[in-house]
């Protein structure tokens, strides 16, 4: 059995636009999932609960910051992988994977007596078992990905996150504590395991003659990733010894609900655009194009999302999880922000990777790592976990103007192209929030969140319909979303 041949991107911006539906349902399919899933958890667990898994957790992903060397994303720069290629790829992620159940079970004491946590031990132990399982997964996954067939994609997360989310509801009743957690992700790696042979026809066999070309490619990526890591987690692992177990759970589980509009919608609108320039790798400048009208729609949705739900944030954390988790509220806040600067410059980022210029990336991560770090030493002594999220924010900040400046050195992309992409969103945004703030019309939290919701919704698209027709009527979002509500329209009026 041959490879299949790589899909041949015609549209670029048709086959943009139906990734980005493809993998905005299943994102979101995901998330409605899970936040369901957290929604009625929040009433059986406590936030230590959660505060023990996520602990557990940060050691898990620092662990495959520093293994996992991004063996799919590798198929995906070659283009048209052989037999050996693609079976070398998936060796080497099986090794990865039972390297990394060997680490993350020799971390474990470590982990639980730098925690004060104990139970952190266990979990590590039992999701290794998963980790190392999970190695030898389909690596056709890759393949479908790398020829834009975002249904199977599709189709496995959502399949595997109901079933993770059906087995934590149902082992809380019999547990009632964080067993629930852990069982729940145990039975998602089992799903995703078995539904990645059920959905893609290739059989992977074991083969290391061409390892070290892939490695050639991914050792950059390996790199970045550790300073990607090392960049948006230091300052959990800074919150989980600095806090109480409690605390930690408030922390991340509001780090979870304030990144849902940007961590969800950003990654979503931007995901696509990876294989679709790999494909125009030999036309920089329609590669250009594509990447600045990706970056307006993403800032055009991302942002406003990102300032909406920090102004509602004490809204939203009562009806959402409860009022023993109101004092969430502020961390919901903040990783909104954090979330809205972590994705200005997403676009950009994967242009930069698909152009090949990772080693400038890499740099950029360990500058703004740097400045992080300075600035929590100095703000985490008086404002704790708040210095944390108020450092990341600036640090951020500093990582988007590093990219844009690199996107115009590197790529020779218009600085003032790419500034010009945040200017009415943000100011859209920046004026929905101080309006949203500066009232309140009611007492009972469930009727505050829907009205604000609404009038921050009706606020927001009118201003930028109001000043995308000033500007010209640029090519965008704005475009797509007329167009569309003329047909509608249109077929309304013949029926």
């Amino acid at each position: 059995m041959s490879p299949p041949p790589p899909t041949v991107v015609k549209d670029a911006k048709a086959s943009l636009i139906k990734g980005a539906l493809w993998s905005l349902g299943m994102r979101w399919s995901i998330k409605m999932i899970g936040l369901l899933s957290t929604f009625i958890m929040a009433r059986f667990l406590a936030p230590q609960d959660y505060g023990v898994v996520a602990l557990a957790f940060l050691i898990v992903g620092l662990v495959d910051a520093f293994l996992n060397a991004g063996c799919n994303q590798a198929l995906v720069r070659i283009g048209n992988p052989n037999h050996d290629q693609i079976n070398s790829a998936w060796t080497l992620r099986a090794i990865q994977g039972v390297l990394m159940a060997i680490a993350l079970i020799a971390l474990a004491p470590l982990s639980a007596q730098y925690f004060h946590e104990p139970r952190v031990q266990n979990v590590l132990w039992i999701v290794a078992a998963g980790m190392a399982f999970m190695g030898f997964s389909n690596i056709g996954m890759a393949l479908a990905y790398r020829d834009l067939q975002f249904g199977v994609e599709y189709r496995s997360a959502v399949t595997t996150k109901l079933t993770a989310a059906l087995v934590t509801l149902a082992t809380a009743l019999y547990f009632g504590d964080y067993r629930a957690l852990v069982s729940g992700i145990l039975a998602g790696y089992v799903c995703e395991f078995i539904l990645s042979y059920r959905l893609h026809p290739y059989r992977p066999r074991w083969c290391t003659s061409r390892i070290p070309e892939i490695w050639a490619i991914s050792k950059w990526l390996l790199t970045a990733g550790i300073g990607n890591f090392v960049l948006r987690r230091t300052d959990q692992i800074v919150a989980g010894r600095v806090g109480t177990t409690r605390e930690y759970g408030l922390f991340t589980v509001g780090a979870d609900i304030g990144q849902i509009p940007t961590g969800e919608l950003g990654p979503t609108l931007t995901r696509p655009l990876f294989p679709i320039l790999a494909s125009m790798q030999g036309d920089l400048e329609r590669a250009k194009s594509a990447t600045l009208r990706t970056l307006s729609t993403v800032n055009a949705v991302t942002i406003p999302l990102g300032f909406g739900l920090a102004a509602v944030s004490q809204e939203a954390t009562l009806v959402l999880l409860g009022a023993q988790w109101v004092e969430a509220a502020p961390f919901v806040a903040g990783f909104t922000m954090i979330g809205v600067v972590q994705y200005l410059t997403g676009p950009l980022t994967t242009l930069l990777n698909v152009v090949g210029h990772v080693k400038v990336q890499s740099k950029i991560i360990w500058l703004e790592f740097v400045a992080f770090v300075l600035l929590a030493v100095a703000l985490t002594p008086e404002y704790k976990l708040i210095g944390l999220i108020v450092a990341r924010l600036i640090s951020g900040l500093l990582h988007a103007f590093m990219v844009i400046f690199a996107s115009s050195r590197h790529l020779h992309l218009p600085m003032r192209s790419a500034l010009l992409t945040y200017l009415r969103p943000l100011a859209g945004s920046v004026a929905m929030y101080f309006m949203l703030t500066s009232f309140i019309v009611s007492s009972i939290a469930p009727i505050e969140l829907a009205i604000k919701v609404v009038l921050g919704g009706i606020f927001y698209v009118a201003w930028i319909l109001i000043t995308w027709m000033l500007a010209g009527k640029p090519d965008g979002i704005e475009t797509m979303g007329v167009s569309l509500l003329g047909r509608v329209l249109s077929k309304w009026r013949t029926q």
